[in-house]
Order: C-alpha cells, then structure tokens, then sequence
C-alpha cells in the first residue's frame, strides 16, 4: 500500500492496517493517532514528527525506521522490531514497550517518562540525555530482565526508576540521575557512574565489579551486600550510605567521603582508603586487612572487633574512636 492511500483511508475513518507491507513508506509528519498496525513491515519508513498517539504497533518491524520527533505517547509497541532505529527526541510517555528490541537504536533526548520496558533489549543503544523517569525497567522472573549492556544512558534523567535486576554491564550512566532509583541486585559490572547522582537510590545486593563512579554521589544510599570489588571509587561522597556486609576488596576509594557511614562487616581487603573521610562510621567486624589507610580520618568511629591486620596506618587520624580492642583512642 502507498502512504496516499493508506491516509486516505485513515481520514475516511479506517483505523485497522494489521500485517500491512509498508517497508520504506514516507508518512513524515503524518497524523495517525490510534491507527492499528500490529504486525505491520515498516521497515525504513520515514516517520519523521509523525502523530502516533495511542497506536497499536504490537509485534511491528519497525527496524531502521526513522521517527525522530514523532509522537508516540501511551502507543503499544510491544515485541516490535527497532533495531538500529532512529528516535532521536522522540516522545514515548507511558508506552508500552515490553519485549521490544531497541538493538543499537539511537534515543537521544528521547521521553520516555513512564514507560514500560520490562524485558525490552537495549544493548548498544544510545540513550544520551533521555527522560526515563518513573520509567519500569524491572525484572519479575529469573532469566527475563531489561538488557541494557553497553547502552549509554550518559546525563539521562533515571529519577525514580524501577530497574530492580537490570543488566547494565559495561553501561555508561556518566553524568545520570539515578536519584531515588532502584537497582537492587542490578548487573553494573564495568559500568561508568563517574559524576552520577544515585542520592536515595536502593542498590541492594547490586554488583558493581570493577564499575567507575569517581566523584558519584551516593549520600544515604543503600549498597547493603552489594559487591564493588575493585571498584573505581575516588573522590565519592557517600556520607551516611549503608553499606554494611558489602564487598570492596580492591577498591579505590582514596580521598571518598565515608563519614557517618555503616560499614559494619564490610570487606575492604586491600582496598585504597588513603585520606579517606570515616568520621563517625560503624566499622564493627569491617576487615581492613593489607588496606591502605594511608592519612585517613577514622575520629569517632567504631572499630570494635575489626581487622587491621597489615593495614597501612600511616598519619591515620584515631582521635576518640573506638579501637578493635573495645579501648578510646585518646
């Protein structure tokens, strides 16, 4: 069918194009609200600042279709095919996108406040600057999570969303907004969080092996359990974090402000504390065995019963904390 005729019919009132063979039709700018093309081949199309609204797109191949600018608020796109599409700004505000394949698609600055992305493959997209917030992003059963690996989420706005069990491995979330997000047991291996802001954010049991997050702000966070070994840590202000029974074996967290922190039976086996701030921290049971604590401030935490076993202790400043052997620092 030719776009001329397929908006004719629309205009007559037809709404129902199911399964239609549209590959590289040119309908840019075209007003579609609640036009029906599930299953439909729009393979290439041009869709340019197109009106989508509420469209029924579920099991589409929409793939390396361009609809930059379009409008696709509360549309279904479930399990369709966008692999390698352009969506640059693209408006997708409370869409369902379930099961869709976004592979290497391009989503700058795009709105997708509300969305609904559960199971949706995202690796390799660009999402720079986009507008996920509030957005479900959430894992409901083992095996079947939101792939995010290798995507750049970079200064994206992620305030609130729901990415529990996500994969963003090798993701790079620099500059993002994560602030009261929740990533609880989220893959972060290797991801880039330098200069992110994860403020409230719940990242229980996440891992963030070897992940960067040089001067991230993760004031009040919950990393209990979670495992940042080898973690990229420098310079971070996580005042008032939880972090107990988490894993940072190897981690550099010189010059990181961990003051009023709960590092109770935390690892940090090895790990670079040199002019660290723990002013005020729970450290009962933390292993600090062959740590470097280097110039550190430890005044007025609690180390009862911690390990400092081969511990660099070196300008380490103890004044009034509570000493592994229960004693007072003078």
């Amino acid at each position: 069918m030719q776009a001329s005729e397929l908006i004719e019919k629309y205009t007559k009132g037809e709404r129902q194009f199911s399964g239609l063979n549209l590959a590289n039709v040119n309908l840019v700018s075209a007003d579609l609200i609640e036009i029906v093309l599930d299953e439909a081949n729009l393979q290439g199309a041009q869709l340019l600042f197109s009106y989508l609204n509420r469209a029924k797109l579920s099991g589409a191949n929409l793939g390396d279709a361009d609809l930059s600018g379009a409008s696709l608020n509360q549309a279904d796109l479930g399990n369709a095919n966008l692999r390698q599409a352009e969506l640059h700004g693209t408006s997708l505000v409370g869409t369902n996108l379930q099961d869709t394949d976004f592979t290497l698609a391009k989503l700058i600055d795009a709105n997708l406040l509300g969305a609904d992305l559960r199971r949706a493959d995202l690796r390799g997209a660009i999402l720079k600057g986009a507008c996920l917030r509030g957005a479900n992003l959430r894992q409901e059963k083992k095996n079947e999570f939101t792939n995010l690996q290798g995507a750049d989420l970079s200064f994206a706005d992620l305030r609130g969303a729901l990415m529990k069990g996500a994969n963003l491995c090798q993701a790079n979330l620099s500059g993002a907004n994560l602030q009261d997000a929740n990533l609880r047991g989220a893959n972060l291996k290797l991801a880039n969080l330098c200069g992110a802001n994860l403020t409230g954010a719940i990242l229980t049991e996440v891992d963030l092996t070897g992940a960067e997050m040089i001067a991230a702000n993760l004031q009040n966070i919950n990393l209990v359990r979670a495992n940042l070994s080898r973690a990229e840590l420098t310079k971070i202000d996580a005042q008032g974090a939880l972090l107990a029974h988490a894993v940072m074996t190897q981690a550099n967290l010189s010059q990181a402000n961990l003051s009023q922190t709960r590092l109770n039976h935390a690892n940090l086996g090895r790990a670079n504390l040199s002019y660290a701030d723990l002013r005020e921290s729970d450290l009962v049971e933390t292993f600090f065995a062959r740590a470097n604590l280097l110039g550190a401030n430890l005044s007025q935490a609690n180390l009862t019963r911690a390990e400092l076993v081969g511990a660099n202790l070196t300008g380490v400043n103890f004044q009034g904390a509570t000493m592994p052997d229960g004693r007072i620092h003078d």
